[in-house]
């Protein structure tokens, strides 16, 4: 099973059983055959009790496993504020990062916590923060999962946060997306129009070669398409995959936007 007996205790939550095997010299810092540190998993898990023994017992707050997620991210994505406040008291490197593709700013984002994102930036994390596969937090905040009663993704919250504080609207992440396109693509009206009003750049073809306006057929949404072509995009500009918004409505099979296309002058036969 791979499983030390710290760890076996742990998962039982059996706080006298971790105390007495740390008191005879059990190894606080050990990795377990999951790859995990006892801290990291116990952030992850959200157990406080377990978590204040383990800092009182001086442990590497900012060890990272073989799965290289630091204590903070763990806390972060379990979405306990009481923990992320604990370690930043304890003095956690709040802009260490790992090998994993999110760092604690963005996993608050994709976790919809807008009280720890206030607690970071506040802490004076890093807004412009990347991991190594360099997701930017505004980006995943306009891509916010969608739950089951919710018809678009993003969290206006969030992204509200990160502009006040100063976050690049236009900057792109790794995989080359903007903040517009994703927000465009998740379907997200009010979020679309918060990016445009703060600089968003409306004709900016990414490097996954998409625009915002033909992002926006992922979703459907008209009024998105109206905000953008009130705002200027160029309703006849070409993708970097030789699709105009035209054909992506097509495609897409949206009488409605095919129709507000075409009164606001596309080239019609623009077909690829």
């Amino acid at each position: 099973m791979n499983e030390t007996p710290l760890t076996a205790a742990y998962k039982k939550g059996n706080k006298k059983i971790v105390q007495s095997l740390l008191y005879k010299g059990a190894e606080v810092n050990q990795v377990n055959g999951m790859r995990d540190t006892l801290l990291t998993a116990a952030c992850e898990r959200g157990n406080e009790k377990i978590i204040q023994l383990l800092i009182d017992t001086e442990c590497n707050i900012n060890q990272t496993g073989n799965m290289e997620f630091t204590p903070l991210t763990a806390a972060c994505k379990s979405g306990n504020e009481k923990i992320v406040k604990l370690l930043i008291a304890t003095g956690c490197d709040i802009n260490q990062t790992a090998n994993m593709p999110f760092t604690p700013l963005t996993t608050a984002c994709k976790g919809g916590n807008e009280k720890i994102v206030k607690l970071l930036l506040d802490t004076g994390y890093d807004i412009n923060q990347t991991a190594n596969m360099a997701f930017t937090s505004l980006i995943v905040a306009c891509e916010e999962e969608m739950r089951r009663y919710r018809l678009k993704g993003g969290n206006e919250k969030i992204v509200k946060i990160l502009i006040h504080k100063g976050y690049d609207v236009n900057k792109v992440d790794g995989m080359g997306q903007t903040s517009l396109t994703a927000a465009c693509s998740s379907g997200n009206d009010k979020i679309v129009n918060l990016l445009i009003y703060n600089g968003s750049d409306i004709n900016q073809i990414d490097e996954m070669n998409e625009t915002p306006l033909t992002a926006v057929f992922k979703k459907g949404n008209k009024k998105i398409v109206q905000s953008l072509l009130y705002k200027g995009a160029e309703v006849n500009q070409v993708n970097g995959m030789n699709e105009t918004s035209l054909t992506a409505a097509f495609k897409g099979r949206n009488k409605d936007i095919v129709q507000l296309l075409m009164d606001k002058g596309c080239d019609c036969w623009w077909l690829d």
